[in-house]
C-alpha cells in the first residue's frame, strides 16, 4: 500500500455503523487490559491505605462497608462477600475485590453501549479513567472515581437518540432523575462539578435550553448537592472538614502559585498530563475554528474551575503524597474526554480511531508504571516483617516517628496492610506490624496478649480472637517494639 492510499484510507469518512463497532471493539480490548492489570497487581491495589482498610472490614465483618454513606461502592462488594461467604481463599478474595472494580466500569460500558446505543459514550467512559488517573488506580475502592462510571452513564442518557425509545415520557423523566440522584446521593460530593459541567455542555453543544428533562435533572443535583453540603457541616464529618477549606480560598486563589499543591500540580502537568493535555487544547481549538465559541469558553472555564477547586480542596498539602490529590485530578479526565470525543469522533474516520487509541495506550502505560511506587512500599514493610519477626514474635510495634513519609506516605493501616500481606504466605504466617501513636489509651492496652492494632484512627476496633482463622492465625503475645521505645 502506497504513502497515498494509506492516507486515502485513515482520511476516508467510514459509515456509521462500522465506526461504533471499531469503538466497541477499542473499548472492549481497554477494559480487558484494564482487568488483567487489575488481577496481577491486586497486592498493589488492595494492600494499601483505604484499599486496605476496605478489604479488612469486609473479611472481618462479612458484610458491606460502606464509607462516609456513599453507596456506589456496594456493587463492587458483592463478588469479594460472595467469596468470602463462600470460605475462599485470601488470595482469590483479593483478586475477587480488585477485579470487581473493573468489572463495575464495564457492567456501565456495556449498558451505554448496548441498552443506550451511545458508543461515542462507551469511550468517554475509558478516556476518563485513565487521561488523568495515575496513582488512584492502585487506590480503587475511592468513590471519587467510582462516581466517574456513573457520570459517563448519565452522559449517555443525555446523548441518548430520544426518538429511537418507545418509553413514556414518565418513564424517562424517571430514569434521567433516578442517575441524577445516584450520582448525588451514593457518590462523592466533588463529583457535582463533573455533573454541572455534562449539563452545561448539554445545554450549549445541543441547544437543549427548553428542555424539561434537562432541568428537571439539573434542578434535582442543585436540591441534592445544597441539601448535602448543609447536612455534612452540621454533622461536622469528614466531607465538611474538606469544605472548611473554601475558607480560604479567595487568599488561595489570589496567591496560588506560593502553595504547595500548585507545584505538585504544575508537575502533573509537565510529566504526566502533557500528551492528552495536548489533545484536549486541540480540541478546543477545532471548537473555535467551527465557531464554536460559546462552548469552547464554557469548557475552558470548567476546566479551570475544577482546578481551582482542586487547589482549594488541596491548600493543606506539603508533601508529595498524591493517594488522594490523584483521585480528585483525575476528574480532570472527564474535562478533556467530553470535547476530545464530541469533536474527534464526528469525522468517524479511520484516524480518529488511532487517536483514540493511542490515548488509551497512553494512559494505561502511565498507569502501569505507577505500580513501581506501591511494589516499593509492599517491598519495605516486608523487609521490616522479615527483620523482625520470629517464631514467638508475630505482633510488631514500631512508632508513629520512625515512619518513611516519603517513601509510604500514610501509616494509619499498616496494622491491617501487614497482617493480610503476611496471611498471603497461608493463615500460620500471619504477622502484624502497627505504627504507635502518642496515645495514652494505646499504651494502656500493650500488655494485653490478645490485643491487635488495626487501624489508627480506631485501634481496638477489631479483636484478635474475632479473627476468621482459616485465613489469618494470629498467635497470642505481647506487642514486640522494634525502635526505641518513645
Amino acid at each position: 500500500m502506497s504513502i497515498a492510499q494509506s492516507l486515502s484510507f485513515f482520511t476516508k469518512e467510514m459509515e456509521a455503523h462500522r465506526y461504533d463497532r471499531a469503538l466497541l471493539v477499542v473499548g472492549h480490548v481497554f477494559f480487558g487490559l484494564q482487568l488483567i492489570l487489575s488481577l496481577v497487581y491486586y497486592k498493589e491495589r488492595l494492600l494499601s491505605f483505604d484499599a486496605a482498610n476496605y478489604t479488612f472490614q469486609l473479611i472481618y465483618f462479612e458484610d458491606f462497608y460502606i464509607g462516609h454513606d456513599r453507596w456506589i461502592s456496594a456493587p463492587t462488594q458483592l463478588l469479594p462477600l460472595l467469596a468470602i461467604k463462600l470460605g475462599a481463599s485470601l488470595k482469590v478474595i483479593l483478586m475477587t475485590y480488585s477485579a470487581s472494580f473493573i468489572l463495575f466500569y464495564y457492567v456501565l460500558f456495556n449498558v451505554i453501549v448496548y441498552g443506550l446505543k451511545q458508543a461515542r459514550v462507551g469511550t468517554f467512559l475509558a478516556l476518563s479513567l485513565c487521561l488523568a488517573m495515575r496513582y488512584k488506580f492502585y487506590g480503587p475502592v475511592g468513590e471519587v472515581i467510582l462516581s466517574i462510571g456513573m457520570i459517563a452513564l448519565l452522559q449517555a442518557w443525555l446523548w441518548r437518540e430520544r426518538n429511537t425509545f418507545s418509553w413514556s415520557p414518565w418513564v424517562q423523566w424517571s430514569l434521567g432523575l433516578g442517575i441524577t440522584a445516584i450520582i448525588v446521593f451514593a457518590g462523592h460530593p466533588f463529583a457535582a462539578l463533573a455533573v454541572f459541567y455534562l449539563f452545561g455542555f448539554e445545554m450549549i453543544a445541543h441547544a437543549r435550553w427548553k428542555d424539561g428533562q434537562t432541568w428537571g435533572m439539573i434542578g434535582l443535583a442543585l436540591i441534592g448537592y445544597g441539601r448535602k453540603y448543609i447536612s455534612l457541616q452540621a454533622e461536622g464529618s469528614y466531607e465538611a472538614g474538606q469544605m472548611d477549606n473554601l475558607q480560604e480560598s479567595w487568599a488561595m486563589l489570589t496567591q496560588f502559585n506560593t502553595y504547595y499543591v500548585f507545584d505538585r500540580i504544575s508537575w502533573f502537568f509537565e510529566t504526566e498530563y502533557a500528551f492528552p493535555f495536548a489533545i484536549f487544547l486541540l480540541a478546543i481549538g477545532l471548537l473555535c475554528w467551527k465557531r464554536h465559541w460559546l462552548l469552547a469558553l464554557f469548557i475552558l472555564a470548567a476546566h479551570l474551575g475544577m482546578l481551582a477547586a482542586i487547589m482549594i480542596a488541596f491548600a493543606y498539602l506539603n508533601d508529595p503524597i498524591y493517594i488522594l490529590l490523584d483521585g480528585y485530578l483525575s476528574h480532570l479526565g472527564i474535562i478533556w474526554s467530553l470535547p476530545i470525543v464530541y469533536v474527534f469522533c464526528q469525522e468517524k474516520k479511520w484516524w480518529s480511531i488511532g487517536l483514540l487509541v493511542v490515548l488509551l495506550g497512553f494512559g494505561l502505560d502511565r498507569i502501569h508504571g505507577k505500580k513501581a511506587f506501591f511494589q516499593e512500599r509492599l517491598d519495605l514493610l516486608e523487609g521490616m516483617l522479615e527483620a523482625n519477626v520470629t517464631t514467638q514474635d508475630r505482633k510488631l510495634l514500631h512508632h508513629i516517628d520512625y515512619f518513611d513519609w516519603g517513601r509510604m506516605w500514610m501509616p494509619w493501616a499498616v496494622g491491617v496492610e501487614t497482617l493480610m500481606l503476611t496471611a498471603l504466605d497461608g493463615p500460620e504466617s500471619t504477622a502484624t506490624l502497627y505504627y504507635k501513636q502518642h496515645r495514652q489509651d494505646e499504651d494502656a492496652q500493650l500488655q494485653d496478649p490478645n490485643l491487635f492494632l488495626g487501624v489508627q484512627y480506631d485501634p481496638f476496633i477489631f479483636e484478635s480472637d474475632s479473627l476468621p482463622q482459616h485465613l489469618f492465625q494470629l498467635k497470642k503475645g505481647l506487642y514486640k517494639r522494634i525502635d526505641p521505645e518513645k
